[in-house]
Parts: C-alpha cells; sequence; structure tokens
C-alpha cells in the first residue's frame, strides 16, 4: 500500500506541474496560439534594440523569448553577449551643440591662431594703399617746412677764386662774401602758402585714416565670415558622423530583414545630402580664409586660422547720437572740411598776388684781384699767388626792390647802394647808388583767372562737404538698419533652434518606442544643423553691422559687442 501511495503522489505532482506550465505559457502566447512566431518577433526585437546600442531593451525582449523555449542556446547567447556590452564605459551623449566638440586630429603644420587685433595689425602692416598714405604724410611734413623756411631770409655763402691775362699780364683774384634777402611784404602770400601747406598735411593724415577705416571694415567683415564657415564646417562634420552610424545601423537592419527597401534608400538620399553639405561647408572656409587672407594682403599658401567668439551681446543703437558722433569723427567730413580751408587759402593766395611785394636784399663780403708781381718776387714763384704784404678788402652793397601788378602789367623799382674793390682793369674802387624802374605790359593777365580757379574750387569743396554729409547719414541710417535686423533675425534663429532641439528630443524618444523611421531621426538633425546655422549667420551679421557702424562713425570700437555698450571717450576723436 505504501508503494501505491507514493505512485499516486508522484503523478498528483507532474499533473500539477504540468497545469502550472500550460498557464504560463498561454500568459505569453496570442490567443491564436501562435507561440513560434511571437518567439521570432520577441528575438527580431530584441536584435534590433540590439543593433541600436539599447542593450537592455534587447535583453528583456530575449528574456521573454527564453521563458517560451528555455532549451534556446541562440537566445542565451544573445542575452551573454548583450550583458558583456552593458559592462563596458558608456558613450558620451550625442545631442547636437553650437559648435560640435569633435576631437582635434593631428596636426602636421603649424596654423597660426589669429585674433582680431593681430589680422588688423597685420593688414595695416602690408596694405599699400595705406604704406603710401603714410608716405604722403611724410612729403606733406616736407611741404609745411619748407613754406615756413620761404618765410625767412635767403642766405647765399660764396667763394671765389679767378686767374687770366691782361695786356700781356697774368692777375689773379679772390672773392668771399654772403649775399642775403629778406622779404618784406607779399601781400600775405607767404603766411597763406604756409597755412595752406599745414592744412593739407592735416587732409593727408585724414585721408591716412580713411583709408585705414575702410580697411578694418574689410578684415572683420573676412574676419567673421571664417569664423562662422569654422564653426559650420566643425557641425557639418558631426552631423555626416551621426548620419553615417544611422545609415550603417540601417544598413544592418535591411540584410536582417528588419526595414523596408524605401526607408534604406530615404536614409540613403540623406547621408548623400549631410555629405554634400560637408563638402559645401568645407569650400566655403577655403573661399572666406583666401578672403580674409586678401584683405589681410598675405601670402595665400600661407596657414592661417582664426578662433572668434560669436556669443553676440546685444547694444543699444540710436541713430541720432550715432549721427552727431559720424559728423565729429569721419575722416571724409573732417577732409571736406579741411579742403574748404584749404581752397580758402587758395583764394587769399589769389588775392595777394594783386599786393606789393617789397624785398630787402644785400651783400658783404672780402675781394682782391691784382697783377702777379713776377719781375718783383722773381721768376721761381708760383703763378697766381698773391704778393703775402697784400690783405682782401670789404665789398658790399645793399637794397630795396619792389613789385606792382595792376591792370595785367608789372611795375617794379629797385634802389642799391654799392661799395666794390679796385680790379685790374681799373685803379680805384666803385662807390654807387642806382635807382631802376621797368614797366613789364600785360604779363600777369594770369592773375585774374588765377582768382576765377580759386573761387571754383572753393566752392566745388562746399558741395562736396554738403555731399559727403548726405552720404554718411545715409549710410549712417543703413547701417542702424542692418543691426536691427540682424536682431530680428538672431532672435527668431535662436526660437527655432530651441524648437527643432525640442523636436529632435521628441522623435528620439519616439524612435525608443519603435513609433518613427531612422529617417525621421536623421531628418530632425539635418533641420536643426541647418537652423544652428542660420543662427550663426545672424551672429555673424550681428557683428558686421556693428563694424559698419563704426566705419560709418569714424570710430573702430565706437559700439563694441564684447562690453554690451557705447565705449567711453570715443564720442569726439
Amino acid at each position: 500500500m505504501k508503494f501505491f501511495n507514493k505512485i499516486a503522489k508522484l503523478l498528483l505532482t507532474i499533473s500539477f506541474l504540468s497545469i502550472v506550465t500550460i498557464s504560463s505559457a498561454q500568459e505569453v502566447a496570442p490567443a491564436n496560439g501562435d507561440g513560434k512566431k511571437l518567439e521570432k518577433s520577441l528575438i527580431d526585437s530584441g536584435k534590433f534594440y540590439f543593433a541600436s546600442k539599447n542593450y537592455e531593451a534587447a535583453i528583456q525582449q530575449w528574456s521573454m523569448a527564453l521563458s517560451m523555449d528555455p532549451q534556446n542556446k541562440e537566445v542565451e547567447k544573445y542575452i551573454s553577449d548583450a550583458k558583456a556590452k552593458l559592462e563596458e564605459k558608456p558613450e558620451p551623449s550625442k545631442d547636437i551643440p553650437v559648435t560640435a566638440q569633435i576631437q582635434p586630429k593631428e596636426v602636421k603644420e603649424i596654423v597660426n591662431i589669429l585674433s582680431m587685433k593681430d589680422c588688423i595689425n597685420i593688414a595695416v602692416k602690408n596694405h599699400i594703399p595705406l604704406q603710401v598714405a603714410s608716405k604722403s604724410v611724410k612729403l606733406a611734413e616736407m611741404r609745411v617746412f619748407e613754406a615756413r623756411r620761404n618765410m625767412l631770409p635767403s642766405a647765399t655763402i660764396a667763394f671765389e677764386e679767378s686767374s687770366g691775362k691782361i695786356q700781356g699780364r697774368r692777375y689773379v683774384g679772390r672773392k668771399q662774401y654772403l649775399e642775403g634777402q629778406q622779404p618784406v611784404f607779399h601781400g600775405g602770400e607767404l603766411y597763406f602758402t604756409m597755412k595752406q601747406a599745414e592744412t593739407n598735411l592735416e587732409v593727408t593724415r585724414n585721408d591716412y585714416e580713411r583709408i585705414k577705416n575702410e580697411l578694418v571694415l574689410q578684415v572683420k567683415k573676412g574676419y567673421y565670415t571664417l569664423g562662422k564657415a569654422r564653426e559650420n564646417l566643425e557641425m557639418q562634420k558631426w552631423l555626416s558622423q551621426e548620419v553615417n552610424r544611422v545609415w550603417s545601423m540601417v544598413s544592418k537592419q535591411y540584410d536582417s530583414g528588419l526595414t523596408s527597401k524605401l526607408e534604406l534608400l530615404n536614409v540613403s538620399s540623406q547621408s548623400s545630402q549631410v555629405k554634400y553639405q560637408l563638402a559645401s561647408a568645407d569650400g566655403d572656409v577655403s573661399v572666406a580664409e583666401l578672403i580674409l587672407k586678401q584683405a589681410m594682403n598675405v601670402e595665400p599658401k600661407e596657414r592661417i586660422d582664426v578662433k572668434p567668439d560669436l556669443e553676440f551681446k546685444k547694444i543699444a543703437v540710436d541713430f541720432e547720437r550715432a549721427l552727431s558722433a559720424a559728423y565729429m569723427n569721419r575722416p571724409e567730413v573732417k577732409i571736406n572740411s579741411l579742403m574748404i580751408e584749404y581752397y580758402n587759402y587758395g583764394k587769399k593766395i589769389a588775392r595777394a598776388k594783386g599786393w606789393p611785394k617789397i624785398d630787402i636784399l644785400g651783400q658783404w663780403g672780402l675781394a682782391k684781384e691784382e697783377f702777379v708781381s713776377e719781375d718783383r718776387l722773381g721768376p721761381t714763384t708760383p703763378p697766381n699767388t698773391f704778393d703775402n704784404d697784400e690783405k682782401l678788402n670789404q665789398q658790399w652793397y645793399a637794397g630795396i626792390k619792389g613789385s606792382m601788378p595792376f591792370w595785367g602789367s608789372t611795375g617794379e623799382y629797385s634802389w642799391t647802394e654799392e661799395n666794390w674793390v679796385p680790379v685790374v682793369s681799373a685803379f680805384h674802387g666803385t662807390e654807387a647808388v642806382t635807382s631802376s624802374y621797368k614797366l613789364k605790359v600785360l604779363d600777369k593777365l594770369d592773375y585774374y583767372s588765377d582768382n576765377q580757379l580759386a573761387d571754383v574750387d572753393y566752392d566745388r569743396a562746399r558741395q562736396e562737404l554738403c555731399k559727403a554729409k548726405m552720404d554718411i547719414t545715409l549710410e549712417v541710417k543703413e547701417s542702424c538698419f542692418n543691426y536691427e535686423k540682424a536682431l530680428l533675425q538672431l532672435d527668431t534663429a535662436t526660437n527655432k533652434v530651441k524648437f527643432q532641439e525640442k523636436d529632435l528630443e521628441v522623435n528620439r524618444f519616439k524612435r525608443q518606442l519603435d513609433e518613427l523611421p531612422d529617417s525621421n531621426i536623421i531628418e530632425s538633425m539635418i533641420k536643426l544643423s541647418q537652423e544652428k546655422f542660420g543662427y550663426l549667420q545672424a551672429e555673424s551679421d550681428c557683428y558686421i553691422a556693428v563694424a559698419s557702424l563704426n566705419k560709418a562713425i569714424g570710430v573702430e570700437n565706437f559700439y563694441d559687442p564684447d562690453k554690451g555698450d557705447v565705449v567711453s571717450g570715443n564720442e569726439t576723436k
């Protein structure tokens, strides 16, 4: 009986275990009982999550499949591989930054990292028009010195020796004297000429600043354009890496029969688009670098790079304040104002030529001229020698001369008194007082044309000043307007970037739930990169707009984006 009781208990236990197993299978299997299809679906789903590097979800799917078939060694191996992957170090986050953080490759050639100030200094040093303007300044300084010198006395120091024969006898002579002339009155012509030269010096200095002002703007445009292109290239490199990774994953899924051919073709097309964007971004960098090199006037083969901080800080710009500063600081306004002054002096110089001119002149020196006394000194005496007992005698002359233009003619008068030493043809010195009168008929007809030309140049300078002020007003207005547009574009681009970042985050979450294909994720990343490029473009436009406004004002850093407000002390230059 005990034996039969044990057999009955064993049969009851087997029956209970069978009922529990059947109940568990019914919980996992579908209503139609097709367990094999469900098991295969769970295995394929696990493979997909494994390829997507979502190892925890893959283990969960495979564990459910293994519970349906505990003898499936292949699923056990899948679970073991997934657990091994989980033990490895996790990869860093793949969120797209504004500037992609890509590890730099090994640099094989030296690249000069230049700041904005470095680029401007190199450009100023190499710019040929600036070198010409600098030499023009030196020339104008020389002209000023010459004009000032003309107001002082002119002096001549002379040494003369002579020899010859007269009536068969040899003679020798020697003179040493100082001769000078001092303008007394020229109607102010010399003074106005000096003032005109000083005005011309200021014109050349402001012309130097004008050329430099334009050069600085070109360098800043090239600098910010190159910085924007560099940022975009780094972002496109990151995007290309991400898309290549997704394309490789989708290609494996297609080979495993987990995705459709349409999805594969769509991802392939998107990958080609990203490659095109990368090539275009690389070309933009090359072109922008060449433009900056041209502005700096450096060799195209020289390797340079820039690392600008494009985090723009908004500044308050007031049109009236900017226009007032432009009228005070702009080199073109100063040049045209100085040109009015220059031609005004020209008018005074032309008028001064109609006034009398009076000059004082004179000479003082020592001289001697005599026969060579060979009989008394002997035949061995060298010719052309003076007697030792003779000395040089004084001689001089002094005078005044004047001229007066009238009706296109010129009347001249001169008075001189002189005292000369004897010469070999005379035994006594000469003393004389001489008065001279001359009339030059119609030799100054250019006096009237010079006056007319001076009036024309003066009026033309006034017109140029009015035109310069109107042009500067328009330039300042356009620069302010362009800055306002750039700010609006920056705000719009910022909002678009935020929207696309949120959209990409939502699409990635949906992809984890297997509600979206991979092509939608790539499309979101492409849109995000495009909006971030628009953001970079807007920031670059803001910097360039401020640089253009500073150029219109005539002060390099009147508005400083790094400080976010007007630089103190630059209201007047």
